[in-house]
């Protein structure tokens, strides 16, 4: 017998294809007659949508499922389903800190109405679900899975397990899907995957292929790339600088350096050398004006030298990136780098301190030599202190002291002030 949830609330964590999955969920729910609740406290049932990539985050929802599980103790029809990352990589463990709660890895969301009725594990590799979009839902600001999993082998990287093999979606239901959303009204739309660049690899096409259809669609809009790997990234490096330059796409590049190191590149199975991805980042600056470059590295990873270290700080000082995400390297479980010797907190904090205080140097120089240019700023959101937050066509963040509804539309700024991580003016 159906059991009729009348709210349900969605709690995300992770990357932007979690959140992407986190839409999926929304669209099941409304579509079977459920509502989705703003809050916990209006909430019957809860659907928490996890990550796996880090192990402080496992921790976070480790306490998180503790608290949920007591909450639905305190109501017996209350239900818990735990989806996601963790619960595909870790079912032990999710099931260990939340007993009572159904379990769907990210291949089994179709089971989700099935699991709010009765307990329901399923972390299996059926790939089903892929071909099921989030529907567009008139907001202005949509995000578009194009494709799950990888193409690659990181050593310390537990997403194999939690997404697998590279599946791409049918271009064709990508490309309809994006006009509908530009048609709707989108704004702002958010291509993601675990490794963009390595778009239809499985199904004998290309990113820019994709990409190329889809900018077809006649609209207002900025279109964001998600991360790419160096690796895949290379053997389209021409076209997709020829995709960066169309008005619609926001000049936004994430490549994940991840080591300055060669010597650790190959411990951790990447699958370039490091003059290579400078090579590809000189290549993409110089074809792109005003590119926005953002990077990962990871520090203290297993056998990592000081000497291994400095090479990633003279790599980070040739580069000069405008956003840097500096992650102390956290052990995952079934990874083979966590079989390695592991290196002391005490060295992870200190080479996490000295490169991030180089990346606020390098930013913040960067962000000065916008002061007093008057730049054009896409304003999408208001800024948590006050004013309008925004984004140039580089992607490049700006906070806007201004008093007026102006969401959603493109106006002059002044540059006044420089900060690492944001710009910040007024209306010209």
């Amino acid at each position: 017998m159906r059991v009729d949830y009348v709210k349900v609330y969605i709690e995300t964590y992770g990357c932007w294809l979690n959140r992407a999955d986190s839409e999926v969920v929304r669209f099941l729910l409304k579509s079977s007659g459920h509502e989705v609740a703003e809050s916990l406290e209006e909430a019957d049932a809860v659907v928490v949508n996890t990550c796996a990539v880090r192990a402080e985050t496992e921790r976070k929802i480790a306490k998180r499922l503790r608290e949920l599980e007591a909450w639905c103790l305190q109501k017996p029809s209350r239900r818990l389903v735990v989806a996601g990352c963790l619960a595909r990589s870790r079912p032990a463990f999710t099931a260990f800190n939340a007993p009572s709660a159904s379990i769907l890895g990210p291949n089994a969301l179709h089971r989700l109405c099935e699991a709010l009725e009765s307990r329901v594990v399923d972390v299996g590799p059926d790939r089903r679900l892929f071909l099921k979009l989030p529907d567009y839902d008139g907001s202005k600001r949509f995000i578009v899975p194009i494709s799950v999993g990888c193409l690659g082998s990181c050593s310390y990287c537990i997403m194999p397990i939690s997404r697998g093999r590279l599946t791409s979606y049918p271009p064709r239901q990508l490309v309809e899907l994006f006009h509908r959303a530009v048609a709707g009204g989108a704004r702002e739309i958010y291509l993601v995957a675990q490794d963009l660049s390595a778009y239809g690899v499985d199904i004998g096409l290309r990113l820019p292929h994709l990409l190329r259809e889809m900018l077809k669609a006649q609209g207002d809009y900025f279109v964001r790339l998600g991360m790419m790997e160096p690796s895949t990234l290379l053997p389209i490096a021409e076209d997709m600088a020829d995709i960066y330059r169309e008005p619609n796409v926001y000049k936004y590049l994430h490549l994940p350096l991840q080591s300055g190191s060669n010597r650790v590149l190959e411990v951790m199975r990447r699958r370039y050398r490091v003059e290579e991805f400078v090579k590809l980042v000189d290549f993409i600056r110089n074809s792109v004006d005003d590119l926005f470059f953002a990077t990962d590295v990871i520090v203290g990873f297993p056998t990592e030298s000081e000497e291994d270290f400095e090479e990633t700080l003279k790599v980070i000082e040739r580069l000069k990136p405008d956003k840097v995400h500096v992650a102390r390297y956290t052990m995952r479980p079934f990874t083979p780098a966590a079989s390695l010797p592991q290196l002391s907190d005490g060295v992870k904090k200190r080479r996490s301190r000295v490169l991030s205080e180089l990346v606020e140097e390098i930013t913040l120089r960067r962000n000065l030599a916008y002061v007093g240019r008057e730049v054009k700023v896409f304003l999408t959101d208001r800024a948590p202190r006050g004013g309008l937050a925004g984004r140039m066509a580089s992607y490049r963040p700006v906070v806007v002291r201004c008093d007026r509804d102006l969401l959603w539309s493109f106006v002059d700024v002044v540059i006044e002030e420089a900060r690492p991580h944001v710009l910040v003016g007024r209306l010209a």
